[in-house]
């Protein structure tokens, strides 16, 4: 995988790569609380975040399907939108599918703060 796979990492100015994964993988430990790594590395690359990612949505949506809900509107992704997604997407696909998206929304969170903040 390459930083290109990270949404909006072409929009942020080179020298602050680390910083843009850094600040997702913390975006989606707080999101994802518990089932994203607790140990989140010095410098996250983003297969680290994307493999992490899609462990937490297997775990929530097999262990835990019924708060499902709850943490799509913490990271404020519409309902309606990922239903019509996953009535789109084979069973083999759900979880990339929904770790793509989450990625996608996380991602913009931390890109618009740190756009706006300078």
């Amino acid at each position: 995988m390459s930083q290109l796979l990270i949404p909006y990492s072409d929009q942020i100015p080179e020298g602050m790569h680390s910083e843009f994964m850094r600040k997702i993988a913390d975006q989606l430990a707080k999101d994802l609380h518990p089932w994203f790594s607790d140990e989140i590395p010095t410098n996250p690359q983003p297969d680290w975040i994307m493999s992490s990612l899609l462990i937490s949505v297997e775990r929530l949506i097999c262990e835990k399907s019924n708060t499902l809900g709850q943490v799509l509107y913490r990271i404020d992704l519409s309902e309606g939108k990922i239903n019509e997604l996953m009535s789109q997407t084979g069973p083999n696909d759900r979880v990339r599918v929904l770790a793509g998206q989450i990625l996608e929304r996380e991602a913009k969170k931390v890109w618009m703060r740190m756009h706006y903040s300078s």
